[in-house]
């Protein structure tokens, strides 16, 4: 009985153990999933559980692939990104890892076909020692924590006000995701559109044209600038040819004077430039003003199928040391000049020229005629209200002189029956005292 006795006392408290053991890890889940409501119970689930339950529509960014990394953020194709945070410790505003937030996944169904979206470690420390966070300049606490990267530049976070539901978060994000056809009229914009890492297409077409509209879509990291048609178009300035009273080689004849043509970034200027920064060389490795590209003109028809296929050869081509170096495939130039539209404008008179001696006098005369008329029609104007408003206050007058004579007959008429009664009042009062 003894020793059935200890084991029975063994059991409960094995049992008591095992119970407040699990109360304790249900205690802490539940805290954990109060922590982060949007998120719903399942958020204190294992990292495994939620990255195995990823949408389809979303891909896990690794951030320690630097090449794919790049291509995400600054590769041009729109992406809309949500952070998470890898650290294994609290205290952070990003939730925990493959934790999709209910806006970003429904956004993402109303923007399917617009942009990629995707999710990754905000809080990896990156080759360059910085996290991404740090890296893009990115705010915590603003939650959840989206950015959106499109045409090659800078990602952008989401405000606030319009992270939190999938309406904001469309609204947002559908107008700059959306493809695009550009209409630039200063060499400042151009030269910031066409002179970093994004080729681009040039073409003499009016920007509400359907094949670059098609274009853009179907090649989401190039630039399309509609230079409008000819009569009532931008000029480019190449500094050949018959701009400088020369003739065009072979070489330059085929590449120069297209009305499609597409300048691309020189990789090899790229790469000096990359080398003059690691060296700190600042003066070197900083863009000029009109940076080395490779342009390629187009000759073929203007039809979507050939300018598909012209386009498609370009960019890989730009890619191949080989072909890039040859005569044929492209030619190294600087970015040309962008300068206003070719259409004619009508002289300007030179500011601050004076008239002939006669033809002041005239103008003097006419002017003084119409003062003097204007002068003559005020007075009538004035003599017309101060007759107006005699006639008004002698109606006035003469209104209140009728209303006080009549008030006057009224009180004389008064006076005179109040008159009368009292004469018959005393002739009946003599008659009673004779009777």
């Amino acid at each position: 009985p003894a020793v059935h006795a200890s084991m029975g006392c063994c059991r409960y408290f094995f049992n008591a153990i095992v119970v407040a053991v699990l109360a304790v890890i249900g205690f802490r889940a539940y805290k954990a999933a109060m922590s982060r409501p949007e998120y719903g119970y399942a958020y204190p689930l294992p990292d495994w559980w939620w990255k195995a339950r990823l949408p389809d529509a979303i891909e896990d960014i690794n951030v320690a692939d630097t090449a794919r990394l790049r291509e995400v953020l600054f590769g041009g194709e729109p992406w809309l990104l949500q952070c998470y945070s890898g650290l294994p410790f609290a205290g952070q505003h990003l939730p925990r890892p493959y934790r999709v937030h209910p806006a970003f996944a429904e956004a993402l169904k109303s923007l399917r076909g617009t942009v990629r979206g995707g999710m990754m470690d905000c809080e990896a420390q990156l080759p360059s020692n910085k996290t991404v966070v740090a890296k893009l300049g990115l705010v915590r606490r603003t939650q959840p924590l989206l950015a959106l990267a499109y045409g090659g530049g800078a990602p952008k976070q989401l405000p606030a006000s319009a992270s939190t539901s999938a309406y904001g978060i469309t609204a947002f994000v559908k107008p700059k995701a959306e493809p695009r056809v550009l209409s630039i009229s200063t060499h400042k914009t151009f030269v910031d559109t066409c002179g970093g890492r994004r080729p681009c297409l040039l073409a003499q077409m009016d920007r509400d044209s359907e094949i670059l509209m098609s274009l853009a879509r179907s090649f989401r990291t190039l630039e399309l600038v509609a230079l409008g048609e000819d009569g009532n178009s931008s000029r480019l300035s190449w500094g050949r040819g018959d701009e400088v009273g020369e003739t065009l080689d072979d070489d330059e004849a085929q590449h120069l004077g297209k009305r499609i043509s597409m300048i691309l970034p020189d990789p090899d200027d790229l790469a000096d430039r990359a080398a003059a920064k690691a060296a700190g060389r600042k003066a070197a490795a900083k863009r000029s003003a009109n940076p080395p590209r490779l342009l390629r003109g187009f000759s073929g028809p203007e039809d979507l199928p050939s300018l598909s296929r012209f386009v498609q050869a370009a960019l890989k081509d730009a890619e191949s040391a080989v072909l890039r170096s040859g005569n044929d495939a492209f030619l190294r130039i600087p970015l040309p000049t962008l300068s206003g539209s070719a259409k004619s404008k009508a002289p300007k008179k030179p500011k601050g020229a004076s008239k002939t001696a006669p033809d002041n006098a005239e103008v003097q005369a006419r002017r003084a005629r119409a003062r003097k008329a204007k002068a003559e029609e005020a007075a009538a104007a004035a003599a017309e209200r101060s007759a107006a408003a005699a006639q008004a206050q002698g109606e006035t007058d003469a209104e209140v002189q009728r209303q006080r004579e009549a008030a006057r007959r009224e009180q004389m008429q008064r006076e005179q029956e109040l008159a009368d009664n009292l004469v018959e009042e005393v002739e009946e009062e003599g008659q009673e005292f004779e009777e």
